[in-house]
Protein backbone atom coordinates (compact mmCIF):
# COMPACT_ATOMS: atom_id res chain seq x y z
CA UNK A 1 0.00 0.00 0.00
CA UNK A 2 1.13 3.48 -1.39
CA UNK A 3 0.48 6.43 1.55
CA UNK A 4 0.65 9.82 -0.15
CA UNK A 5 1.67 12.63 2.38
CA UNK A 6 0.73 16.03 1.66
CA UNK A 7 -0.68 19.11 3.42
CA UNK A 8 -0.05 23.39 2.45
CA UNK A 9 3.37 25.00 3.15
CA UNK A 10 4.28 25.08 6.89
CA UNK A 11 1.83 22.66 7.75
CA UNK A 12 4.47 19.98 8.82
CA UNK A 13 4.49 17.32 6.28
CA UNK A 14 8.46 16.70 6.83
CA UNK A 15 8.32 16.21 10.50
CA UNK A 16 5.53 13.83 10.15
CA UNK A 17 7.96 12.19 7.53
CA UNK A 18 10.42 11.34 10.01
CA UNK A 19 8.25 10.27 12.63
CA UNK A 20 6.88 7.64 9.92
CA UNK A 21 10.20 6.65 9.62
CA UNK A 22 11.35 6.47 12.98
CA UNK A 23 8.57 4.01 12.95
CA UNK A 24 10.52 1.71 11.01
CA UNK A 25 8.29 2.69 7.82
CA UNK A 26 9.90 3.48 4.30
CA UNK A 27 9.32 6.89 2.83
CA UNK A 28 9.94 8.61 -0.21
CA UNK A 29 10.53 12.07 -0.60
CA UNK A 30 9.42 13.31 -4.17
CA UNK A 31 11.37 16.72 -3.81
CA UNK A 32 14.33 14.74 -3.31
CA UNK A 33 13.07 12.75 -6.45
CA UNK A 34 13.10 15.99 -8.55
CA UNK A 35 16.41 17.28 -6.81
CA UNK A 36 18.75 14.11 -8.25
CA UNK A 37 16.90 14.20 -11.68
CA UNK A 38 17.98 17.66 -12.04
CA UNK A 39 21.54 17.39 -11.28
CA UNK A 40 24.34 18.40 -14.00
CA UNK A 41 24.43 15.92 -17.00
CA UNK A 42 21.03 14.67 -16.95
CA UNK A 43 18.38 14.87 -19.72
CA UNK A 44 15.77 16.96 -17.53
CA UNK A 45 18.33 19.18 -16.74
CA UNK A 46 19.68 20.30 -20.48
CA UNK A 47 15.95 20.47 -21.39
CA UNK A 48 15.72 22.83 -18.97
CA UNK A 49 18.67 24.83 -20.22
CA UNK A 50 16.98 24.71 -23.44
CA UNK A 51 14.03 26.01 -22.89
CA UNK A 52 14.68 28.48 -20.42
CA UNK A 53 18.64 29.83 -20.59
CA UNK A 54 21.60 28.96 -18.94
CA UNK A 55 20.50 31.78 -16.75
CA UNK A 56 19.05 28.98 -14.38
CA UNK A 57 22.61 27.71 -13.96
CA UNK A 58 24.84 28.24 -11.37
CA UNK A 59 28.11 29.30 -12.25
CA UNK A 60 29.33 25.30 -11.18
CA UNK A 61 26.77 24.31 -14.00
CA UNK A 62 24.18 23.47 -11.13
CA UNK A 63 20.53 24.88 -11.02
CA UNK A 64 19.59 27.97 -9.43
CA UNK A 65 16.39 26.55 -8.32
CA UNK A 66 15.33 29.95 -6.61
CA UNK A 67 16.03 31.48 -10.36
CA UNK A 68 13.52 29.01 -11.78
CA UNK A 69 11.42 29.48 -9.10
CA UNK A 70 11.40 32.84 -9.94
CA UNK A 71 10.69 32.17 -13.61
CA UNK A 72 7.41 29.75 -13.31
CA UNK A 73 5.69 31.78 -10.70
CA UNK A 74 5.55 34.77 -13.03
CA UNK A 75 4.36 32.39 -15.83
CA UNK A 76 1.68 29.66 -15.91
CA UNK A 77 3.05 28.86 -19.49
CA UNK A 78 6.46 27.84 -18.42
CA UNK A 79 5.55 26.42 -14.95
CA UNK A 80 2.88 24.28 -17.01
CA UNK A 81 6.14 23.38 -19.79
CA UNK A 82 8.17 22.46 -16.64
CA UNK A 83 5.18 20.21 -14.86
CA UNK A 84 5.04 18.18 -18.14
CA UNK A 85 8.54 17.44 -18.30
CA UNK A 86 8.77 16.36 -14.67
CA UNK A 87 5.36 15.23 -13.06
CA UNK A 88 5.99 11.95 -15.95
CA UNK A 89 9.14 10.97 -15.01
CA UNK A 90 8.66 11.84 -11.30
CA UNK A 91 5.46 9.03 -11.16
CA UNK A 92 7.74 6.68 -13.49
CA UNK A 93 10.38 6.50 -10.09
CA UNK A 94 7.89 6.74 -7.80
CA UNK A 95 6.17 3.83 -8.78
CA UNK A 96 9.06 1.92 -9.68
CA UNK A 97 10.42 2.62 -6.55
CA UNK A 98 8.07 1.60 -4.40
CA UNK A 99 7.01 -1.79 -5.90
CA UNK A 100 10.81 -2.49 -6.68
CA UNK A 101 11.42 -4.56 -3.32
CA UNK A 102 10.11 -5.47 -0.18
CA UNK A 103 10.34 -2.52 2.24
CA UNK A 104 10.28 -4.27 5.23
CA UNK A 105 6.97 -2.38 6.24
CA UNK A 106 3.49 -3.35 4.45
CA UNK A 107 3.12 0.01 3.44
CA UNK A 108 4.75 2.77 1.93
CA UNK A 109 4.86 6.53 2.80
CA UNK A 110 5.61 9.22 -0.29
CA UNK A 111 5.82 12.93 0.95
CA UNK A 112 4.48 14.58 -2.15
CA UNK A 113 3.91 18.13 -1.30
CA UNK A 114 1.64 19.34 -4.51
CA UNK A 115 -0.22 15.85 -4.45
CA UNK A 116 -3.24 17.98 -5.39
CA UNK A 117 -1.93 20.29 -7.45
CA UNK A 118 0.29 17.76 -9.45
CA UNK A 119 -2.74 15.77 -10.10
CA UNK A 120 -0.65 12.72 -8.32
CA UNK A 121 -3.97 11.00 -6.95
CA UNK A 122 -3.26 7.89 -8.96
CA UNK A 123 0.46 7.02 -8.30
CA UNK A 124 -1.24 6.51 -4.30
CA UNK A 125 -3.19 3.98 -2.63
CA UNK A 126 -4.26 6.32 0.13
CA UNK A 127 -3.84 10.17 0.86
CA UNK A 128 -2.96 11.39 4.11
CA UNK A 129 -3.15 15.51 4.77
CA UNK A 130 -1.23 17.18 7.95
CA UNK A 131 -3.78 19.68 8.33
CA UNK A 132 -3.18 23.21 10.73
CA UNK A 133 -4.78 26.35 10.69
CA UNK A 134 -3.70 28.89 8.07
CA UNK A 135 -2.60 31.76 10.75
CA UNK A 136 -0.17 28.32 11.84
CA UNK A 137 1.21 27.79 8.39
CA UNK A 138 2.03 31.30 7.99
CA UNK A 139 3.64 31.90 11.52
CA UNK A 140 5.92 28.80 10.95
CA UNK A 141 6.47 29.35 7.60
CA UNK A 142 8.05 33.13 8.57
CA UNK A 143 9.77 31.32 11.39
CA UNK A 144 11.57 29.25 9.12
CA UNK A 145 12.39 30.82 5.93
CA UNK A 146 12.59 34.70 7.94
CA UNK A 147 10.09 35.75 5.08
CA UNK A 148 7.17 38.06 5.19
CA UNK A 149 3.85 36.87 5.61
CA UNK A 150 2.37 38.33 2.29
CA UNK A 151 5.27 36.13 0.65
CA UNK A 152 3.42 33.23 2.41
CA UNK A 153 0.19 34.13 1.49
CA UNK A 154 1.18 34.24 -2.45
CA UNK A 155 2.92 31.25 -1.81
CA UNK A 156 -0.15 29.48 -0.38
CA UNK A 157 -2.59 31.35 -3.04
CA UNK A 158 -1.22 29.24 -5.51
CA UNK A 159 -1.81 26.06 -3.41
CA UNK A 160 -4.72 23.85 -3.37
CA UNK A 161 -7.54 24.98 -0.88
CA UNK A 162 -7.06 23.94 2.65
CA UNK A 163 -10.75 22.42 2.54
CA UNK A 164 -10.12 20.98 -1.21
CA UNK A 165 -7.38 18.88 0.63
CA UNK A 166 -9.63 17.92 3.23
CA UNK A 167 -12.33 16.90 1.73
CA UNK A 168 -10.27 14.81 -1.13
CA UNK A 169 -7.95 12.98 1.44
CA UNK A 170 -8.37 9.58 3.52
CA UNK A 171 -6.65 10.75 6.69
CA UNK A 172 -6.51 13.95 8.00
CA UNK A 173 -3.85 14.16 10.75
CA UNK A 174 -4.13 17.83 12.66
CA UNK A 175 -1.14 19.59 13.56
CA UNK A 176 -1.37 22.11 15.76
CA UNK A 177 -0.19 21.10 18.94
CA UNK A 178 3.24 20.00 20.59
CA UNK A 179 5.30 17.25 18.87
CA UNK A 180 4.34 14.95 21.46
CA UNK A 181 0.83 14.49 20.12
CA UNK A 182 1.80 14.66 16.87
CA UNK A 183 3.74 11.65 17.26
CA UNK A 184 1.12 9.75 19.08
CA UNK A 185 -1.07 10.14 16.21
CA UNK A 186 1.20 9.13 13.71
CA UNK A 187 1.74 6.07 15.74
CA UNK A 188 -1.94 5.14 15.75
CA UNK A 189 -1.94 5.69 11.75
CA UNK A 190 1.02 3.67 11.25
CA UNK A 191 -1.21 0.70 13.12
CA UNK A 192 -3.67 1.80 11.40
CA UNK A 193 -2.38 1.37 8.08
CA UNK A 194 -0.70 -1.84 8.90
CA UNK A 195 -3.85 -3.47 9.07
CA UNK A 196 -5.29 -1.61 6.28
CA UNK A 197 -2.46 -3.22 4.27
CA UNK A 198 -2.88 -7.00 5.25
Amino acid sequence: MIVGLTGGIGSGKTTVAKLFKAFGVHVFDSDQIVHDLLSPNKIPLKKIVEYFGSSVLKSDGTLDRSRLRALIFDSEEKRLWLEQLLHPLVKGIIQQECYREDKGTPYTVVEIPLLFEARFEDVVDRILVVDCPEADQINRVIKRDNVSAEHVQTIMDTQTTRTYRQSHSHDILENSNDLNSLKAKVEALHHHYIKLSK
